[in-house]
């Protein structure tokens, strides 16, 4: 996925400035996408450059002024024009399954507080999927005038919750059969 073309699409629901976006960020494509506050900016000023948005500048009591930025007809083009196009799809890159493929090499008790750690993240995730997400959901389909849209962003949240629960019970498997397979060879001989 594109940083640009996520940016686009979430100015093209209300102009914002890079803080907000940061956080709109964290409060809804957080869980296939995620951006740092100075990604967002960079980008955010090369978009401005090629036309794809336009930026007001408002001043703030007590505070610094705030850039909010507005997409333009050319952004709005483009976004529409990235939508449409073939998505590119790369391979994944799990550095827990590469572990989990060289695992023999060291003691399954490290192996395994490695694969219950990622457990707890997807299940923490799980979780955080089926109570804060969903009303998030719901606030911005309200706030932004998008109620058509939340039945898009909901099948999104619905591939987030399906793959963590399927890495919840992926791991429950793994942890059960490096467990089955870590027994002293005494002891298997003896069960045999």
């Amino acid at each position: 996925m594109s940083l640009p073309h996520a940016l686009l699409g979430l100015i093209n629901y209300q102009p914002s400035t890079g803080y907000e976006l940061r956080t709109t960020f964290s409060e809804s494509v957080q869980f296939f996408w995620n951006a740092t506050l100075p990604q967002i900016y960079r980008t955010l000023n090369q978009m401005e450059s090629q036309g794809w948005l336009t930026a007001k500048v408002e001043p703030q009591e007590g505070k610094p002024s705030r850039k909010v930025y507005s997409i333009t007809d050319e952004g709005r083009n483009e976004l529409k024009r990235w939508l449409v196009s073939k998505p590119e799809i790369t391979p994944e890159r799990n550095p827990l399954l590469l572990k989990v493929f060289f695992g023999r090499m060291v003691d399954a008790a490290a192996l395994k507080g490695i694969i219950a750690g990622y457990q707890r993240f997807h299940a923490k995730l799980l979780e955080q999927y089926d109570t804060e997400t969903v009303n998030i959901i719901q606030h911005y389909a309200e706030t932004c005038s998008a109620s058509a849209d939340a039945a898009y962003w909901k099948l999104t949240l619905d591939f987030g919750q399906r793959y963590s629960k399927m890495v919840v019970e992926w791991c429950d498997h793994a942890l059960n059969t490096i467990s089955q397979n870590s027994k002293p060879i005494a002891d298997k001989k003896q069960g045999s």
